[in-house]
């Protein structure tokens, strides 16, 4: 009679085997060849499982292993049909931690007919690299996860347990936005990598983490799994909000900042360019030696005043990136020349003798923005005859080796024989507001900017700036440039152009009366005709009856600001949109230049007004009015810089 081996009581199946498996140390199982379900397990695997008997281990249902277990059974059932014996590594999960064993599987003939497959185990060794990574896993602070294709957690180590503590964990539910966490099961399961930073809600509260989680087969069962590794980012992320919060605060103090400036400097410059403008007039009157005197006090208080906001906005416009160098040819000696003349008069004034020493080895033409080294070069000398009482100034410029080819490396430095920078001050003279102490402070006045900003200047040029003194001894203070060589342009910019031009028809629209009379007296004076109005509206009006060669227009007046009424005249058609707008204002910051510009109008001039640059404006201009070129250098059309 053929007996069913599932018939058979688990206890009967060594003796009917002829089997002492019982009192084997190493444990054994068998399994139906069919089914590929326990039918045996002798002590030692029953520890192994944690089961008190026999009857109890089989007892749990382990029909329902995973097709890939299944699979794999199927698999060494045929390989050791023969006779041959398989080995294999096996882990198990008895008590929820993985137990690793070495198998020896062969084939066993069960009572009543039938085979079985025989398993004898024993306990797999760790090695060391695969112990590092458990030892690391258990406890890095990283949580690490894995979870099956239902979505809930199947394994986590003690960091993932901690934060997501009790069983039935599911991916979706740890996402404080649980549409968020849905999407990127859906997203992570369909073979898409997942990865940035989330909030989810642990057991300490809601935190952002940093995840990342890909599909991977489960390393035991080869079923469709997902692996989740997480990083609490809490700090970084809260870290970068309050950053992002104080670079908006900052931004929005740097645009207060900026219009604060915009507006000083508009509401300082419009009386400025009537005192200074003013004094020069009367300046050229029959004056007594008495009015000449008190009206050179007057101009010279505006001057100061003038120079302290120029310094004021220079360092605001450097501090805030808000200067780029315009390179273009210049000549070094008349450069320097001019810097000298300015001056001449102070020193003469003061008995001072002012030198000029030029190196015989310096180019004559070089590369650079010669405005902004000018302004270097005048506040050394201007601190040089400010703070020497007697002796000599001297300005020099000295080749130096050194620079790459194509360039010339240059020292420029000014020597005095005044009272020098005391020896505490040497590290801190070229910060802002940083003076030789509160009696020079009160003897010389000044900003304490002027260094501060030759500094930012020549380290813009790629340059280094430096002072050597001896209190008492004098000072002098130097900069070393790298700049690139040139040729003499062939066509040098004429000065007197004014001497040779036509008499122009001018219209100029300002709504300060004082401003209106002092420009319409200055270009009256260059022979040139004058129509003035007093705001935008009449400008346009003026200039719709055509006639004009140039119109000088302020920005800022009433009923039709400058820039509307630009815009109005363009708009005209014909001769009259083509004629040259210059602005005359006292809005002087690069972006708002450039952004007269790129509305339409040709130029700037900035208030208060200098006699000479408006006068070469104008030459400019009316020539290229008369050459009949609709669109000179500089002209803006339709909102962008040509």
């Amino acid at each position: 009679m053929t007996l069913n081996p599932e018939k058979i009581a688990a206890s009967d199946l060594p003796s009917l085997l002829g089997l002492g498996f019982d009192q084997l140390r190493r444990p054994i199982w068998v399994f139906d060849d069919v089914r590929k379900r326990k039918v045996y397990a002798n002590r030692a695997a029953l520890d192994l499982w944690g089961a008190a008997t026999l009857d109890d281990l089989l007892a749990r249902d382990f029909s329902d292993q995973s097709p890939a277990v299944r699979t794999r059974m199927e698999d060494i059932a045929a390989r050791i049909e023969g006779g041959a014996a398989v080995e294999e590594r096996w882990t198990f999960y008895p008590n929820g931690a993985p137990v690793t064993v070495n198998t020896t599987i062969s084939r066993i003939a069960l009572p009543g007919g039938g085979h079985g497959m025989l398993l004898e185990g024993a306990a797999a060794e760790i090695d060391a690299q695969q112990q590092r990574a458990i030892e690391a896993l258990r406890h890095t602070s990283a949580l690490v996860s894995l979870y099956d294709a239902d979505g809930f957690r199947i394994f986590g180590n003690p960091a993932s347990l901690a934060s997501y503590p009790g069983s039935g964990v599911r991916f979706a539910e740890i996402f404080a936005n649980g549409d968020a966490g849905g999407a990127l099961w859906s997203s992570a399961l369909g073979g898409e990598a997942v990865e940035g930073a989330y909030r989810v809600i642990t057991a300490q509260g809601e935190r952002w983490h940093g995840l990342a989680a890909r599909r991977t087969p489960d390393p035991v069962t080869g079923e469709l799994c997902v692996l989740v590794n997480e990083t609490d980012i809490t700090e970084e992320v809260e870290a970068q909000s309050a950053l992002a919060d104080a670079r908006e605060l900052a931004e929005a103090a740097m645009a207060a900042r900026q219009d604060f400036l915009a507006n000083m400097s508009h509401e300082l410059r419009t009386p400025l360019t009537s005192i200074l403008g003013f004094t020069d007039l009367l300046a050229a009157s029959p004056l007594t030696s008495e009015q000449q005197r008190r009206l050179g006090r007057i101009h010279d208080a505006g001057t100061v005043l003038l120079d302290t906001l120029n310094d004021v906005l220079d360092f605001a416009k450097l501090e805030a990136g808000g200067v780029d160098l315009e390179t273009r040819p210049f000549e070094l000696r008349a450069l320097l020349n001019k810097v000298s003349g300015i001056f001449e008069a102070q020193a003469l004034a003061k008995g001072l003798d002012l030198a000029l020493q030029v190196d015989p080895a310096c180019p004559d033409w070089l590369e650079g923005d010669a405005d902004r080294l000018r302004q270097v070069l005048v506040n050394f000398l201007g601190n040089a005859i400010k703070f020497t009482g007697a002796g000599s100034v001297t300005l020099s410029a000295k080749y130096r080796v050194g620079a790459s080819a194509g360039s010339a490396r240059l020292e420029l430095a000014v020597s005095d024989t005044g009272v020098g920078v005391p020896a505490a001050m040497l590290e801190t003279v070229f910060e802002r507001f940083a003076q030789a102490g509160p009696e020079v402070a009160r003897k010389f006045g000044g900003t304490g900017l002027g260094l501060a900003i030759s500094k930012e200047i020549v380290q813009l040029m790629g340059g280094e700036i430096g002072v050597d003194s001896i209190a008492g001894q004098g000072a002098r203070f130097w900069c070393v440039l790298d700049l690139a060589l040139a040729a003499a342009p062939e066509h040098r910019e004429t000065e007197a152009a004014q001497d040779t031009m036509r008499p122009l028809n001018l219209l100029v629209a300002d709504d300060n009366e004082a401003n209106r009379e002092l420009i319409g007296t200055l270009v009256r004076a260059m022979g040139h005709e004058v129509d003035v109005v007093a705001d935008g509206f009449a400008a346009v009006e003026a200039a719709a009856s055509g006639g004009y060669d140039l119109i000088l227009m302020d920005v800022q007046m009433p009923r039709m600001d400058g820039l509307t009424a630009t815009r109005a005249i363009r708009a005209l058609g014909g001769d009259t949109a083509a004629t040259p707008i210059i602005a005359l204002t006292a809005n002087v910051l690069p972006d708002q230049v450039a952004f007269y510009r790129a509305s339409g109008m040709d130029d700037h001039v900035g208030k208060p007004i200098n006699p000479r640059e408006l006068l070469l404006k104008i030459a400019q201009w009316g020539d290229a009015r008369d050459d009949g070129r609709a669109k000179p250098a500089g002209r803006a059309t339709d909102g962008v810089q040509a």
